[in-house]
């Protein structure tokens, strides 16, 4: 039972930022962050409270005419799970390396899928597999918006500046006890060189804004409603540009399921609609933000756990809970030391 209705349950964190460096290549780096708000989850050896639960990065050096891959960097500080005696040494930054496979690639249409085969399922990092994706769909049209710019204004970006941004948080809140909403809410800002002594404002080319909200019935794990808004605007339009409205596009994904199979629906919905890539960026979003919104509600494995057990019986939390289902990532692959220890319902050795 939640405290009080509309209860903060999980933070979700992507950005993506672009600038030069001196060398004429183009510099993406990706964050994400997940910040839990409620609950505490027990691992396969001790209890992870609320808190930061992931922070991750992804540096690329590409180069800008062609998108390539010239070089990579990865960044862990706070992964879910550590290396202990339990998980006889792994952790969840162990896939990472695999990632390195990506350089001389090209961020184009097929990445995604080519990134899948290397990166996807038991494979890799669930986490670090959504923001390179996030990055490989947000570049190009970052690219594409500057070209556009630098050809209708001729003026160069300083190296080591910022001009493209794109902003993405995913939020999970507890209306009651059948019903979770999440609200996600993307924008891209694009910004121009500026003379010394210029108005801030006039440095911004465009901000283009994209929010949704969800209401998920928790126990079927049904979209139950569903609302889209966007909205552009430029130095010389900030004030009055209403949202527009994309309800009756993203009707057909209501009383369907949030997990599994989201993604399929999302493209072929948006497959011949190239002018909502910013929807179905922030739509793609719904689905791998949920999941870490659901390990913030374990108050109800509990008391079902109480239940069970003054019937002589132990009941495990659902996978999703815990934020693994079977082969998602490296960590919860089949036969893995983490999926062993949460089968057998007991913890594992500590090493303290």
């Amino acid at each position: 039972m939640s405290a009080f209705p509309g209860l903060p349950l999980h933070t979700r964190s992507l950005t993506v930022a672009l600038s030069y460096e001196r060398d004429g290549r183009l510099l993406a780096r990706g964050d994400v962050v997940d910040l839990r708000k409620n609950g505490f989850v027990p691992s396969g050896y001790d209890i992870q409270p609320s808190g930061i639960i992931h922070m991750m990065s992804i540096e690329l050096d590409l180069e800008p005419d062609t998108s390539r891959i010239a070089d990579l960097r990865i960044d862990q500080p706070f992964v879910a799970v550590e290396p202990s005696p339990a998980t006889e040494g792994e952790c969840c930054r162990d896939p990472a390396p695999r990632l390195l496979e990506t350089r001389g690639d090209r961020l184009d249409e097929g990445f995604t899928k080519r990134l899948g085969l290397v990166f996807g399922g038991a494979l890799g990092c669930s986490h670090l597999l959504t923001l390179y994706q996030l990055m490989a769909s947000t570049v190009p049209r970052a690219m594409a918006l500057e070209t556009e710019r630098v050809v209708r204004e001729s003026t160069a970006q300083r190296p080591g500046a910022r001009f493209f941004r794109r902003s993405l948080f995913v939020d999970g809140f507890e209306r009651d006890a059948d019903t979770n909403d999440v609200v996600v809410q993307l924008a891209d800002t694009h910004t121009r060189p500026i003379a010394e002594g210029s108005p801030v404002v006039t440095r911004l080319v465009s901000s283009h804004e994209l929010k949704l909200r969800a209401s998920i019935e928790r126990k079927r794990f049904r979209i139950a409603s569903l609302e889209a808004r966007e909205r552009h605007r430029t130095p010389d339009a900030l004030a009055g540009i209403p949202w527009q409205d994309h309800d009756a596009l993203v009707a057909e994904l209501v009383d369907r399921p949030i997990i599994p199979g989201l993604a399929g629906r999302i493209f072929g919905l948006l497959r011949e609609a190239p002018d909502r890539a910013l929807l179905r960026d922030a739509l793609l979003q719904l689905a791998p933000g949920y999941i870490q919104i659901t390990a913030a509600q374990m108050d109800e494995y509990y008391e079902r756990r109480a239940r069970a057990e003054s019937r002589d019986g132990i009941e495990a939390p659902a996978v999703s809970s815990l934020g693994g289902n079977t082969n998602s990532c490296w960590m919860w692959r089949e036969g893995s030391p983490v999926a062993r220890t949460f089968a057998s319902g007991r913890a594992g050795p500590s090493g303290d």
